[in-house]
């Protein structure tokens, strides 16, 4: 029996003619439906006969069309609207995504009814419509809780909520996918699915901290610790300033994990990074990164470039704290003397004195 996996493999393959033979195969019509539009979407980006798109969201189409539960049908227009916005079909999208949201409202059970719209919420996300994805997310956790019946009922709805929105997270960049994980965070955090929590909580760190170049592929090879990979897709995608930040937010993360290459790659980023041009917020975001590597010496020529009085005192502070917990205190003081803010410079004198205390045991 042919298996999802193996028709997405093919497309992976960009095989497209044999997978489009096999899709008939499948029993599901709904992964029928997600199969053709995932191969459109893959001849779309990579390249492939532009002339076969047409007649296979045509096919979805009619698939959908024939399908009598207003839930598979609401999923199954959905489904269809991602694709065609990914495609850039801006306006077949949300009719089909507006023709999704009227099936809904055919869907009895809320429990069902607050899955769907999840489900619908998700591929608005992939269509590239974050903010109405998130709304979209709170009705349907609206409507579940909401129903009269026993929590307990409700719990199963809310989890795949969850899971949705884990999923819709991992679909977008760094900047945009946090609010996303935040909120499964909290759904499986309050319910006790502990593992589910753990994982996303590590996804909240990646995203943090490999914020601008975090993109979804670059985000999921940490994760999976191929960070070799995900440097190498920095440097394919992105050049200069933009590219050091990123590679050094790679090093950031790989020190977290306990990776000692981390110290390798802030030196190489410096190596790549040729010419640069440094804009305010470059500057900020580099001292603050090279202090949590450890970078000491490179993070104060950023921090004394800094033209913001409070934000250079930060930065200043920041290093200045970082040297008195490697109990380099006369040096940790010099710095001080350097922060131009009075009330932060005090406030940095105080916490040394505290560490150094600590330190000696008083």
């Amino acid at each position: 029996m042919t298996t999802r996996e193996e028709i997405e493999l093919l497309v992976e393959r960009r095989y497209y003619e044999e997978a489009l033979s096999k899709v008939h195969k499948l029993n599901d019509p709904l992964d029928q439906i997600e199969v053709l539009t995932d191969i459109a979407v893959a001849i779309y980006e990579h390249g492939g006969p532009q002339e076969w798109i047409p007649s296979i969201i045509e096919d979805a189409m009619y698939i959908a069309k024939k399908l009598k539960d207003p839930a598979n049908k609401a999923v199954a227009y959905s489904t269809i609207a991602s694709s065609l916005a990914r495609m850039e079909y801006e306006e077949d999208a949300m009719d089909f995504f507006n023709r999704a949201i009227d099936e809904t409202d055919g869907i009895k059970s809320p429990i069902e009814k607050g899955v769907v719209l999840s489900e619908l919420a998700y591929h608005l996300a992939l269509a590239g419509r974050p903010d109405t994805a998130l709304e979209l997310f709170n009705i349907a956790f609206d409507t579940i809780i909401g129903a009269e019946i026993g929590y307990n009922l409700k719990v199963d709805g809310i989890i795949r909520i969850g899971e949705l929105l884990e999923k819709a997270g991992d679909t977008l960049p760094s900047n945009k996918a946090l609010d996303f994980y935040r909120m499964a965070f909290d759904i499986f955090d309050k319910l006790h699915v502990n593992q589910r929590a753990a994982i996303v909580e590590k996804k909240i760190e990646l995203a943090q901290t490999v914020y601008d170049v975090g993109l979804p592929a670059i985000r999921r090879a940490l994760l999976e610790g191929r960070n070799h990979y995900a440097l190498a897709l920095i440097e394919k995608k992105y050049a200069g300033v933009v590219r050091l930040i990123g590679e050094l937010e790679v090093a950031l993360w790989m020190k977290r994990v306990n990776n000692i290459e981390y110290l390798d790659i802030v030196d190489k980023a410096f190596e790549h990074c040729e010419s640069p041009r440094f804009t305010e917020a470059n500057v900020q975001k580099i001292a603050r990164l090279l202090t949590e590597l450890g970078s000491l010496k490179r993070a104060l020529e950023f921090a004394r470039e800094i033209k913001d009085v409070r934000k250079r005192s930060d930065a200043l502070r920041a290093i200045a704290l970082e040297l008195a917990r490697r109990k380099e205190f006369e040096e940790a003081r010099e710095i001080v003397r350097s922060i131009p803010d009075p009330r932060i410079k005090t406030e940095a004198l105080t916490e040394i004195i505290a560490i150094e205390e600590a330190s000696e045991g008083i």
